[in-house]
């Protein structure tokens, strides 16, 4: 019955014609029916612009949402029917692109936020195929874990969370030895996020191949005594580079630090062929310029995934309660609940447990700093 009805349609060689029903999928693109189509499963590599790219075991499908889809597919058959003929091609997507444009030119002479995206790279989401290359978007799968940020259209009345990433379970933060040289706050602040988030967290020393500080190996070894995997690397020599490679094996990763420390190289050498563009640090400034934009999740060769972040401010710890950070600085732990008052910041009071282990060199003073800064909201 349908592809009795097809057939009666006025069609050219690429004119897409879908007629959804509980049953069937009508593609037609040389008359080809589609019975009873699966949903597919599959992982949201990159996404703009309202269009996903998925990961799916039959490869990567661009998508975009269903209702959407239906509707532009509609909005493409009445401007076909409005020419009295139907055209050579319809491309659903440069309408999307089109409307999205108007949308955007609308919303910014409009006051407030906007809100943030549905969809976020690492979601694992169910699609139906159109066709060898595009799939609609049918459902997002529930979310083991999130890292998110304030959105821009945030007030201090109202905060609004982006997610950055989805269903992620490890982080390696990066630093430079040197060009640019290690920020130690940065690194406090994204390990206090792990810890809040329940995130494996590694630290990845890149550029070895430089002169550097023996400060640089005292750092180190402190972080290794908290208990944190730091690991030496360069991606000019190749050092370390193996042994970040065997950490990254079933995981989804994301990798984050500041502009400059040769975070997109180090993906480059793990990855060969990848061809993530790479930043270099100023000579006017001694800071890295910023080349990725956004997220994207790569998969790994040897299993699992790697998400590439945008610089230095991708995370903050703004949703992390002023009352539970001290919580996530590890050191801290056995003295929480020793402190002479019960509601103890931690900061400057009499009979404070953590800042008597400060005193006596049990805790290092820069991170209790670091601890100080994100408190009072420097680092948040």
């Amino acid at each position: 019955m349908l592809l009795s009805s097809a057939r009666s349609l006025r069609t050219v060689d690429t004119f897409l014609v879908l007629i959804f029903s509980r049953e069937y999928i009508l593609h037609l693109e040389g008359l080809r029916l589609i019975e009873n189509p699966e949903l597919l499963t599959g992982i949201v590599l990159h996404g703009a612009h309202g269009i996903y790219e998925v990961h799916t075991d039959s490869g990567i499908i661009r998508c975009t949402l269903r209702g959407k889809l239906k509707k532009a597919f509609a909005r493409a058959q009445a401007a076909t029917r409005s020419k009295g003929r139907p055209r050579a091609s319809v491309n659903v997507y440069q309408l999307l692109r089109e409307e999205r444009e108007q949308s955007k030119r609308s919303k910014s002479e409009e006051s407030g936020p906007t809100s943030p995206t549905r969809i976020s790279v690492g979601d694992y989401v169910k699609l139906r195929r159109l066709d060898e290359q595009n799939g609609l978007i049918e459902e997002i799968l529930p979310r083991q874990s999130e890292l998110s940020r304030k959105d821009a259209g945030s007030t201090a009345e109202k905060i609004v969370p982006q997610t950055l990433l989805a269903n992620l379970d490890q982080v390696v933060i990066v630093l430079a030895v040197a060009q640019p040289e290690p920020h130690f706050g940065f690194l406090d602040r994204y390990l206090a996020i792990c810890e809040a988030t329940r995130l494996q967290a590694l630290i990845c020393l890149n550029k070895a191949d430089l002169p550097h500080a023996s400060a640089i190996e005292e750092a180190a070894e402190q972080y290794r005594k908290l208990g944190y995997t730091l690991i030496f690397t360069s991606a000019h020599t190749g050092e370390g580079i193996e042994e970040l490679r065997a950490h990254l094996k079933e995981h989804t990763t994301l990798f984050t630090g500041p502009s400059g420390v040769g975070k997109s190289s180090l993906v480059n050498a793990l990855e060969p062929g990848m061809d993530i563009r790479t930043s270099e640090v100023s000579e006017a400034t001694g800071k890295g310029r910023h080349t990725t934009t956004g997220s994207r999740l790569y998969p790994l060769s040897g299993g699992g995934w790697l998400a590439d972040s945008a610089g230095i401010r991708a995370l903050a710890a703004w949703n992390i309660p002023a009352e539970e950070l001290a919580w996530c600085f590890v050191e801290f732990r056995p003295y929480l609940g020793e402190c002479l008052y019960n509601d103890c910041t931690h900061i400057n009071e009499e009979g404070c447990a953590i800042l008597q282990a400060v005193e006596d060199g049990v805790v290092a003073e820069s991170r209790h700093k670091s601890y100080v800064r994100m408190y009072m909201g420097e680092e948040r």
